[in-house]
């Protein structure tokens, strides 16, 4: 997990609550730091990225949507003191989860939770639908691979019609000798 905080002692303070929950930790206190270690760790990315919606430079909304575009896999819970701060929902862009501040352990544990739950429900989705289209796909290779053959023995048939009718005429021009 990386929690990413422009404030030192409230990033700390989440660290260690998180870490006393046995939860692996690593923090960045801007978003730019953030998107590097990202790009780090693809051998091993994170599960859940914990932002602060408002800092300076690349804040939490940029954060999400990155990852939303780049690493999907990622869940994203954002931060916020300020209900002003909160995106409008439409059809057009994926809500945030958004976790208030001033919260509570229980508060944070629930929300990260929802998150993770919510981001592995996503990956078996996606999971499935790949299964899905590989089945699809491997039926079609199985049919474009049927009509080859069928297509072959056309052309043999073919070739052999006319190796037959090239005989016949040898042998009608043998018979007129």
């Amino acid at each position: 997990m990386l929690v990413v905080d422009d404030e030192p002692p409230l990033r700390r303070l989440i660290r260690r609550r998180l870490e006393a929950e046995q939860f692996r930790v690593e923090e960045a206190g801007d978003g730019e730091s953030a998107l590097r270690l990202i790009q780090s760790r693809l051998d091993e990315p994170f599960d859940l990225v914990l932002t602060d919606l408002s800092m300076p430079g690349i804040d939490g909304r940029q954060i999400q949507a990155t990852l939303k575009r780049y690493r999907p896999t990622i869940a994203v819970l954002c931060m916020s003191a300020e209900p002003e701060e909160l995106p409008p929902i439409d059809g057009a862009e994926t809500s945030i989860a958004v976790l208030r501040k001033p919260f509570s352990e229980d508060d944070l544990y629930l929300a990260i939770r929802a998150e993770l739950t919510r981001a592995s429900d996503l990956m078996a989705v996606a999971e499935s639908e790949i299964v899905r289209v590989n089945a699809e796909r491997s039926q079609l290779a199985l049919t474009l691979q049927e009509s080859r053959a069928a297509r072959r023995q056309s052309v043999d048939l073919v070739a052999a019609a006319r190796a037959l009718r090239g005989t016949a005429h040898s042998s009608k021009d043998h018979e007129h000798l």
